[in-house]
């Protein structure tokens, strides 16, 4: 309750490059995008179906905060990659006179791709993929992605397209 910034890092299932995730508020956007990720995912963490996470409950108390997913538990460099995003975030932890947190400007050497999330689809018991996705693949709108018992084949319903963010295995 009385932290001044979560940072909750993860590795994942998925075969994918690092990826931030930040909570709904501005200064947690702004501190994933400072971070040396490959992407940032806005909009998504409170995309869950109770809000169980760490970042839903840092939002409950007004605590901003960012998830990273590293990227895949066996990748070789998985913890190179988390000691790096750790030894980012504590070089950017400024307090301001008044005891709040500031961001200073870092240059990084590659900027992420910065991302929002408009709109998450729940899958349902009996989830498979109909093509194997990589990592922030685009998809056009109406190609078939994936099926779960309750709804059969699934199809992209964003009018233009979407990205498929963590193509994990079914």
């Amino acid at each position: 309750r009385d932290a001044a910034f979560v940072l909750d890092v993860h590795s994942c299932s998925a075969d994918v490059g690092s990826f931030a995730l930040p909570s709904s508020m501005d200064l947690s956007e702004e501190l994933a995008e400072s971070l040396p990720v490959k992407y940032v995912i806005e909009s998504l963490v409170h995309a869950t179906v109770d809000g169980g996470t760490t970042l839903d409950c840092a939002l409950l108390h007004d605590v901003p905060g960012v998830c990273v997913e590293c990227g895949q538990h066996s990748h070789p460099n998985i913890d190179a990659r988390a000691v790096s995003i750790i030894s980012s975030f504590l070089s950017m932890q400024v307090l301001t006179d008044e005891g709040s947190f500031a961001i200073p400007k870092l240059e990084l050497s590659e900027k992420p791709t910065v991302m929002r999330c408009e709109y998450a689809e729940r899958v349902g018991l009996g989830f498979e993929w109909l093509n194997q996705f990589p990592e922030f693949h685009f998809v056009a709108e109406n190609t078939p992605i994936f099926r779960d018992d309750s709804r059969g084949d699934v199809q992209c319903p964003i009018p233009g397209g979407a990205y498929i963010v963590m193509a994990t295995a079914s």
